[in-house]
Formats: structure tokens, C-alpha cells, sequence
């Protein structure tokens, strides 16, 4: 059914400023309004001045924040490409540095798993591809993983679209093993499914505005994966988009990376029969040094990755559009990289080449968050 188309808060001790422990002379008494109005006016003059320390994010997930709001969209390349004034984001955001690794979807599975054989949760199946093996539940009738050593950083395949937006369910909900947790909090689970015959999906496609996680638009991946804040422009100018996600207008090199005997830069084009005893299911997140732009791993090669944009067909079908060039693909594969090439599935299909890279809020100042409880505390004056 494969469809080729035109194509990331610490809580710090609330110390006391200074000047509450002071008592200055009394001049005169002043309103809650304005000393509001002072302390947030210190709050943005310190923000400025010293940025908050980024602090690691709840998920486990190593986020790079894609800035430059407000870019314009791809304008294509002379001809009638399909994504042509896309990738433009008004906000800021985040996107995982890496894949969804096999150690972080042997967490989730866990979770999800080891539980009562009467309580297994819908939409769930365990990859073929990934670097975890079977280990003994703590709950009798469950099921629970554990990464083989070595195996951490190995990208899991066969994640379908609707198991992409369980696992941002569990995110969002801070990793709890409670039933519902999975069901709702990004996506509401309640509305996939399939009408018509089993030919239309009425997945909700798009992330509840209150999400933390998400899996990505399609705008949102193709800044991340092709647009450049410091691209030169010919009139002077800078920002823009390359062609792949390599910061360039030439493809990456498909085949094993140095520390496996090759000189390829990205994880696609090859398998066992073009080098043999090596196998491109084996290799690692991270193996490649070169990153894009943003400085994301992987974006071409490891998994095809999930994104939130729907393409409907011929009788209303709904296929989930997927980004980036996968492991084990043909020789041929390099252009799957291109930003104007993607390719679409039913949303339950986890197919060997299907993965995915998790989107988030910016990063909280946890500067403000120190400060905002200060402005909403009423001024004592006895």
C-alpha cells in the first residue's frame, strides 16, 4: 500500500529574593498591580540577561530546538512538486536529536505489556525489528522487555502510525502504567478505526492542542529535516532549504558506516548482498557522524518516519504520510530523502521500515517558572 508521492523543568528550590529578607523603611505603600507590573519587569530584564540553563527533558529524549519562527515555505524547484509552500512554522519547537530507540520503545512496551493477559491494550504489536529481548514480567500474564547491551540505540521498526500515537500518549501522561495513559492525552484512541469496508481511517490526525508530544506535522518535519537558518541566499540573504536533509543539494551516500568496514554517510540503498556480514537492521542511531543542519541524526536512513499529514485518494482513503528513506531500501532510495518526496500508509500498517522521532514544546525557562508564582502572590502589607 505504499504510496510514492510529489513529494523536543528542573524544580529548583524556591529561595527567598533577597529583599524579602530585608526590611526596608517604610516610604510608601504600593498596589498589587504595581508590583506586579515591577516584578515582571524584572522578570523580562533578567531573562534577557542571563538565558535559563537547558535542563534534560522528562521523556528521556535528547530534543534540538528548531528556531527561525515565521520561515517561509519551500518554494520549490521550477517544476509542479506536491510540497511546494510547505515546511514554514510560526513557532518554536523541538524534535528528537534522534529515532525512537529500541531502549526507549523496550520502556514503553513494558509498560504496556506487563499487565494481566486480560488487559492487554488495542492497536500494540511487538517489532520484529529492534534491539530488545524478552525478559520476565512482574505481573503473571504480562509481557516485558529489556535491551540486549549494545542494542540501546538501535531504531525500531514496525511502529505504526497508531502505535507512534500511543507511545506520545504515554509521554504526555509522564510514563504511567495506568490503562488510560495510553488511550488519550496527545490522540484520543477511541477514535481509530476503519469505515467503508475497512478502507477509510477515522484516526484524529492531529495532536490535541494541550499535547506535550507529538508526532510531527509535515511542516514541522520538513523545516527540520531541510530548511537552514544560515543557508546563503544569492541576493545576501540568509535561510532556506536543500534538497536532502544533508545540508546540500546532493544526496547522502548509501552504505555501511566507517566502524562497520564502509565509507556511506546514511543508512539506506544497501543490505547483506552488497556487504556481506553486514547487516543495515544492525546498525546504530549515531553510527553516521554527519548530521543535519539542526544537527539531527539520521534523518535519512534508520526508519521511514511518521508524520500527522493525511492524503486522501480515491474513495476517500486516508493514508498517513511518512518522511525520510529507510534502512534496507533499494539502491535507488536516495530520492525517498528528497524534500519533495515522501510516501503514505494506512495508519495501523507497522511495516519493517516504519519509525518514528517524537516533537515537543519548546523548553520552559525555568527562570519564569521561578518567577511566575512570585507575580501571582498577593503582596502582604501587615
Amino acid at each position: 500500500m505504499r504510496d510514492q508521492l510529489q513529494r523536543d523543568q528542573s524544580v529548583h528550590p524556591r529561595v527567598a529574593p533577597p529583599w524579602v529578607a530585608r526590611r526596608s523603611p517604610p516610604v510608601r505603600r504600593t498596589s498589587n498591580a504595581a508590583t506586579a507590573a515591577s516584578l515582571a519587569a524584572f522578570a523580562l530584564a533578567a531573562l534577557f540577561a542571563a538565558p535559563a540553563q537547558a535542563q534534560p527533558d522528562p521523556s528521556g529524549i535528547d530534543f534540538v530546538t528548531i528556531g527561525a519562527p515565521g520561515n517561509a515555505g519551500w518554494a520549490g524547484r521550477g517544476r509542479p512538486d506536491r510540497w511546494i509552500g510547505r515546511g514554514g512554522v510560526s513557532y518554536e519547537y523541538r524534535i528528537g536529536r534522534f529515532e525512537v530507540t529500541s531502549q526507549q520503545w523496550a520502556e514503553f512496551f513494558s509498560a504496556a505489556f506487563d499487565r494481566p493477559a486480560n488487559d492487554r491494550l488495542p492497536h500494540l504489536q511487538v517489532p520484529q525489528f529492534w534491539g530488545a529481548t524478552p525478559a520476565p514480567p512482574n505481573t503473571p500474564g504480562g509481557q516485558r522487555w529489556v535491551t540486549l547491551p549494545g542494542n540501546e540505540m538501535i531504531p525500531v521498526g514496525n511502529i505504526s502510525w497508531r502505535m507512534a500515537a500511543m507511545y506520545c500518549n504515554w509521554l504526555h501522561n509522564d510514563k504511567s502504567t495506568a490503562r488510560g495513559t495510553f488511550l488519550d492525552g496527545a490522540y484520543d484512541v477511541s477514535t481509530f478505526g476503519y469505515i467503508d469496508g475497512g478502507n477509510v481511517a477515522t484516526d484524529q490526525a492531529a495532536h490535541h492542542s494541550t499535547a506535550r508530544y507529538w508526532i510531527p506535522t509535515l511542516d514541522e518535519m520538513i523545516k527540520a529535516s531541510h530548511y537552514d537558518p544560515n543557508k546563503p541566499n544569492p541576493d545576501g540573504t540568509t535561510g532556506g532549504y536543500w534538497l536532502y536533509s544533508n545540508g546540500s543539494n546532493q544526496p547522502w551516500l548509501g552504505a555501511p558506516p566507517a566502524s562497520m568496514g564502509g565509507n556511506g554517510t546514511a543508512n539506506f540503498g544497501w543490505d547483506s548482498d552488497d556487504f556481506p556480514g553486514v547487516n543495515p537492521y544492525t546498525v546504530p542511531l549515531g553510527a553516521y557522524p554527519s548530521t543535519n543542519p539542526w544537527g539531527l541524526f539520521d534523518i535519512a536512513g534508520g526508519s521511514s518516519e511518521w508524520t500527522e499529514e493525511v492524503v486522501t485518494g480515491t474513495g476517500g482513503i486516508r493514508n498517513w504520510v511518512n518522511d525520510g528513506s529507510a534502512r534496507s531500501g533499494p539502491l535507488g532510495e536516495a530520492v525517498a530523502d528528497a524534500i519533495y518526496s515522501v510516501g503514505s500508509e494506512y495508519p495501523s500498517f507497522p511495516l519493517p521500515d516504519f519509525g518514528l522521532r517524537i516533537a515537543t514544546i519548546p523548553s520552559p525557562s525555568t527562570f519564569v517558572l521561578l518567577v511566575l508564582p512570585l507575580l501571582a502572590r498577593r503582596r502582604r502589607t501587615g
